[in-house]
């Protein structure tokens, strides 16, 4: 870099100014090459800049698509002359997961976008107001770590918070599991600032099923074709699990009853050999009637109902827990004071000694008055018979008999589900409805059945440890982001007294992504001292005081699992240098902490770490180290074979059965909320807070976000050509609603509400239920005519669950 350059890019500069900047070093470096979709293939079109490239002198490399979208695909990284020219999908050991998407497709133009971040910057005007100085790297750690150790001073570690986002799903560089992300956070003692996402699954299934273990309650994907119904429940893998929709089209092809349950005529839907049109927010009501009608029927699966359920177990009238060994006789020594079942002769025991328990009655056992949990769970959900449930979700009391019966009948039965129900306040009654209704029939733990996802925790192999480096000062202070405004108004987080000073962003948007944004930006204008690490310019980066320019995934070594759909470690070989002054997050953290006085990454490579991440016991049970990876590139971290969740018969739950009785049950964090705790002990349900279509109500519409197909989260939000396939955002509604408004295809609506409004083009949609308002999820402030989609969300939370209810949100429609 010349003088005058640097001089140049050392000025103020604005957002505008800075992107010229940007392209035109992207020009002086020679530019990526442009990639054609002919026929779903990457061909490369060598740019002017490149012309001498000798096109026989590729290098490829392996690497991963790893940024939540459930894919972790595996990727061929084509490398020419130092430049990614391509990806191509690479062949797994099976390859029936051979998948890439078009965003796997569009890597290059990320690496070398417009919008990627070169070098370190500072602010030098108001916040958001995209005024910045370049800075170099020294300066800006030696910034960072001054004002964090004058906080730490003052006010201890967990006034700095760090916020990590979905973005990078790996060991070294991301926020995998037990990722070196959590080694930095230790070695510092910071606090977390939970993103607060995608939260009401585990709390709502867990208590029916136990623990997520390796695959977040599912089965391998590739299962799905043993099954021979499948209900797709609160997902749409055709948007957004475009590498498994297969597995669920070939069951179909071989015979699969495909049912699915949404309140949108999705591409899915229009998959289905069965669509059931429910009313957004009631599938917890629509699960409970189809429970009545399995129960009415004798269709239950009672074997397993008394083999591995609770439903013989029984819950003591005065404390509202499980009858034990303890309540009805003297414990021997070292006896266990387990729940106890009757025997049909009406003698107690343990329930592991009860083959055949009585399932139904009230009885009083040393004065305390008890009764079966099947009788107790029945009482709870009574009131939805199908007439009810037609009236509270719209589908039509026949059609859930008709389902009903064949998900108990037609078995093994799969109930796909991912986080259509999770987006409400009260999304995790819609969850424990689901496994409640996969329990009763028996159709979880064997091959064809569960209910949940399919998405690799990893957790069976991950080395948990090598978050804790020996200087660690671990904190159990855990703040949603949902509560950030009021923390750093109040200076209390519940009862806890909080001095929030700083918070340090990597691979989330914080700000795009969280509800109720204004909040949020709120939030962040209170805070001393806002840091953050990105590829690209986000919404986050624009508020920062410090942004730093994080390398690509395919500029680092790297591993990954996490949360893909397919059973395999990927490795991640670094392909090219990482461009212009951008640096790994590994690497970043590693300046950080040493800067901090830490000796956490002394001596420790990236690589280092990946060898640490799985040097475990569950890792060597299935052949996998470090270096085996490296060899062949992706290796299996399942048993060979269709994998099966609790296959062994044993849910993760204090028993081992699957409870429909929570005993345990207890909110998540302290924040002001009340928790009601027999709410949670019982199947039950509360309608959505504001998604609740009142027609008289200042705002009529229920307001909702649909998953972009070419996007993750606001990933991909700067590739151009994948803004060319979407266009721009826009609203939808279904046409008679538009009508009765008094609006046409391409109007400018302002869609509002009390939190804020955004201002987009209308498109009719019939594919909408009445009363239904969507917009695209995973747009930027800059693509917006005015306001922010995420402006109308809510940030409220149930105690249960520090969790965003994105679709639990009411607005109305004008004409802007």
């Amino acid at each position: 870099m010349n003088k005058e350059e640097k001089n140049f890019l050392k000025a103020p500069i604005s957002r505008r100014s800075f992107l010229k900047g940007s392209m035109a070093t992207a020009a002086m470096l020679g530019a990526a090459p442009a990639i054609s979709m002919a026929e779903g293939k990457a061909e490369e079109t060598i740019p002017a800049a490149a012309e001498t490239v000798n096109p026989a002198a590729e290098q490829v490399f392996c690497g991963s698509c790893r940024g939540n979208c459930g894919g972790q695909c595996f990727l061929n990284i084509h490398v020419r002359d130092g430049k990614v020219v391509r990806t191509s999908a690479r062949d797994l050991p099976d390859p029936a997961y051979n998948r890439i998407c078009v965003k796997g497709l569009t890597q290059p133009y990320r690496i070398y976008g417009k919008d990627r971040l070169k070098y370190p910057l500072r602010r030098v005007g108001e916040r958001g107001a995209g005024q910045w100085e370049q800075i170099s790297w020294d300066e800006a750690i030696k910034e960072i770590t001054d004002k964090w150790k004058g906080y730490i001073a003052e006010y201890g570690p967990e006034s700095i918070g760090t916020f990590l986002g979905s973005g990078n799903y790996a060991a070294a560089n991301g926020s995998d599991i037990a990722a070196a992300s959590g080694r930095f956070k230790n070695a510092m003692g910071f606090c977390k600032i939970d993103p607060s996402v995608d939260a009401q699954l585990a709390p709502g299934l867990t208590p029916v099923l136990g623990a997520m273990g390796t695959l977040c309650g599912g089965n391998e994907a590739k299962d799905l074709l043993n099954a021979k119904t499948i209900f797709v429940w609160g997902a749409n893998p055709v948007n957004s699990q475009q590498q498994t929709t297969h597995f669920l089209l070939e069951a179909q092809d071989n015979g699969t009853k495909l049912v699915v349950v949404d309140p949108i005529f999705t591409g899915t839907a229009a998959k289905a050999d069965v669509y059931v049109p429910v009313r957004a927010g009631t599938d917890a009501v629509l699960a409970y009637a189809m429970m009545n009608v399995i129960v009415d029927n004798d269709l239950v699966d009672w074997e397993f109902v008394k083999a591995h359920t609770d439903m013989g177990m029984f819950v003591r009238a005065d404390t509202k827990q499980y009858l034990r060994l303890s309540d009805v006789r003297a414990l021997a020594e070292g006896e266990v004071d387990a729940p106890v079942m009757m025997n049909q002769d009406g003698t107690f025991d343990v329930h592991t000694n009860v083959a055949d328990p009585v399932l139904h009655g009230t009885f009083e056992v040393n004065g305390v008055s008890v009764t079966t949990v099947f009788d107790t769970t029945m009482e709870a959900i009574k009131e939805y018979t199908v007439e009810k449930a037609e009236e509270i979700t719209k589908v039509p009391a026949a059609q859930i008999e008709e389902i009903a019966k064949l998900y108990a009948t037609n078995t093994p039965s799969t109930i796909y589900c991912y986080f259509g129900i999770d987006h409400y306040v009260n999304g995790h009654y819609g969850y424990r409805a689901l496994a409640s209704l996969a329990a009763l029939t028996g159709n979880t733990g064997k091959p064809g059945a569960y209910c949940g996802m399919s998405e690799s925790m990893g957790i069976n192999f991950m080395n948990f440890y090598a978050q804790y480096p020996a200087d660690a000062i671990p904190s159990n202070l855990v703040i949603s982001v949902n509560q950030l405004d009021k923390v750093l108004e109040t200076g209390m987080y519940g009862d806890t007294p909080v001095n929030l000073k700083s918070i340090y962003v990597a691979h989330g948007n914080m700000i795009a992504n969280s509800g109720n944004r204004q909040e949020i930006i709120k939030a962040v204008k209170m805070l001393d001292f806002f840091v953050v690490a990105d590829i690209s310019m986000t919404e986050s980066a624009q508020y920062a005081d410090i942004v730093l320019p994080a390398a690509h995934w395919f500029e680092v070594n790297d591993v990954s699992t996490c949360f893909g759909t397919q059973p395999y470690v990927l490795l991640q070989e670094k392909a090219i240098e990482p461009l212009y002054e951008c640096k790994g997050d590994f690497e970043i953290w590693t300046l950080l902490a040493k800067a901090m006085g830490s000796t956490a990454f002394d001596g420790i490579t990236e690589q280092d770490y990946c060898a640490m991440w799985m040097d475990t016991d569950g890792a060597r049970a299935v052949g996998l180290t470090y270096d085996e990876l490296k060899e062949k590139k992706a290796v299996r971290f399942l048993p060979e074979g269709t994998y099966v969740e609790n296959a062994n018969g044993v849910w993760g739950t204090s028993t081992g059965r699957c409870h429909f009785y929570h005993e345990a049950a207890a909110p998540a964090q302290q924040f002001e909320m009340e928790f009601n705790y027999d709410d949670e002990r019982l199947p039950h349900w509360n309608p959505p807070m504001e998604a609740t279509y009142d027609e008289n109500s200042e705002y009529p519409f229920h307001y909702m976000q649909v998953h972009a197909k070419w996007r993750t989260h606001t990933q991909w939000f700067d590739v151009p050509v994948l803004d060319e396939i979407s266009g721009k955002p826009t609203v939808h509604m279904n046409p008679i609603d538009a009508a009765n408004k008094g609006f046409v295809d391409g109007d400018i609506l302002k869609i509002y509400n009390e939190r804020g409004y955004v201002v987009m083009p209308l498109v009719t949609n019939p594919a909408l239920p009445q009363g239904m308002v969507t917009v695209p999820h995973g747009f930027e402030n800059i693509q917006f005519i005015d306001g922010h989609y995420q402006d109308l969300t809510l940030n409220v939370m149930h105690p249960i669950s520090t969790n965003t209810g994105y679709f639990d949100a009411h607005c109305n429609v004008v004409k802007a």
